[in-house]
């Protein structure tokens, strides 16, 4: 959780640990109450001029509840769940050209697949089922604030079918039409919008100002991304963290399936954006923090240069198993370890670089003209170097937070103020 003022400034930032009482059964009320802690952290004073609560969730984390009760009724299914008999279904169901992101095995609609013609079980024989619903991980704690069945906002239900378009804001008529249509969020709101006024008896129970609203939250990577302070086209925000996470902000929208490129829209613009996973894990195979830490101070005061590119190539999407990408960098690692930490920061550098320059490629209306960095590799001075003279010297910057929760608090003011951009 994070807290800002009316100003946009991070007060603080808290946490709070779950643990669920029945394994993933138990979960969606763990999360709850997690939620719930937090808001009770508040100090007595910050609870009665709390204005706007937002919140960020997995999108590919999803929950089917009894839209009448809210009642979970199956533990949630994850973001890392595969239903790759359920692709053909949807794929069989939208009967169009091109890829599509619906069409994932671990994607919200194939989720929601596998609940209709498997997991509903005897509750669809006996006609319980009508009132089912679908909501992503945020979905379901921000209804847990405002108790309005339905509501989602565009990047949670991207991909589960959703078209953020201007022209279009709504889910495609096939997927409408679908035997589990029916089940799809009813109000999809753009992120930084009010879903509404929070509920009286979460009001009372805090504290909280009585005006208190309810704004439309987004996902992690693009909380994330708000929280990182890029606002103009040509802004990027990478994530280095186990995996390697890039997002653009471009005046146009670009959709590359084949290529690991897809959009999220926000405040106007268009988040263009993808996922390597290559990353941080890649050096985790072979130092320990304390290593690379010598080994990197030891490439600031000497002279190195990168004398492989191990992933040459390599771009988004690349879906090469860990093993696999080990023995690889393994195969040609030379005997000085300094030498060795500079080849793979530098492999991976190129590997960021390739992957901004195929977005401008595909259609964003700018290049990469500067990058914010979040997650452990921000903390890398070299590795920021590289980075910057793979893209072209270009500036890359630590973020300002990397908290998704305080990109999730900014989108909070904006919409309690009523802001165009947060």
């Amino acid at each position: 959780m994070a807290l800002v003022d009316e100003r946009g400034t991070l007060v603080r930032v808290a946490s709070r640990a779950y643990e669920p009482a029945d394994a993933r059964v138990g979960l969606a009320r763990a999360w709850e109450t997690a939620l719930f802690r937090l808001l009770e952290s508040l100090e007595t004073e910050e609870r009665a001029r709390l204005e706007g609560v937002a919140v960020d969730g997995t999108s590919g984390t999803v929950l089917i509840v009894d839209s009448r009760s809210g009642e979970v009724l199956r533990a949630p299914y994850m973001y890392n769940d595969t239903f790759p008999d359920q692709v053909m279904n949807v794929r069989g169901l939208r009967n169009g050209p091109g890829k599509d992101s619906t069409e994932s095995a671990s994607s919200a609609a194939c989720k929601l697949a596998r609940w209709y013609y498997e997991d509903r079980g005897a509750r669809g024989e006996r006609g319980e089922d009508e009132h089912d619903a679908l909501l992503h991980h945020a979905d379901w704690l921000a209804y847990q604030l405002h108790g309005k069945m339905g509501m989602s906002d565009f990047n949670n239900a991207l991909k589960l079918g959703f078209d953020p378009d201007p022209n279009v804001e709504a889910f495609p008529k096939w997927l409408r039409d679908a035997p589990f249509g029916y089940m799809l969020p009813k109000d999809v709101r753009a992120p930084g919008t009010s879903f509404g006024a929070m509920r009286k008896s979460v009001i009372e129970r805090f504290a909280f100002s009585p005006t208190c609203e309810v704004i439309a939250g987004t996902t992690d990577s693009v909380a994330a991304f708000v929280a990182s302070s890029a606002s103009s086209a040509g802004e990027c925000a990478t994530s280095l963290g186990s995996t390697l996470a890039l997002k653009l902000i471009s005046d146009t929208r670009v959709d590359d399936l084949d290529a690991g490129v897809y959009s999220h829209r926000l405040n106007g613009k268009w988040l263009v954006g993808g996922a390597s996973n290559l990353g941080g894990w890649v050096l985790r195979r072979f130092f320990t923090n304390e290593e690379l830490e010598t080994l990197s101070a030891k490439i600031a005061s000497e002279n190195y240069r990168a004398t492989e590119d191990y992933f040459a190539g390599v771009m988004l999407g690349f879906g090469m198993s860990v093993d696999e990408a080990s023995s690889i960098v393994e195969a040609s690692r030379p005997e000085d370890d300094a030498q060795f930490v500079v080849n793979i920061l530098s492999s991976i550098a190129n590997v960021e670089a390739r992957c901004y320059s195929r977005m401008r490629e595909l259609g964003a209306s700018h290049g990469a003209q500067k990058v914010y960095t979040a997650g452990g590799g921000a903390k890398n001075d070299v590795w920021s170097d590289m980075r910057s003279k793979a893209m072209g010297s270009i500036p890359v910057v630590r973020s300002e937070c990397d908290e998704a929760a305080f990109g999730a608090a900014l989108l909070a003011r904006q919409g309690r103020k009523r802001l165009e951009t947060y």
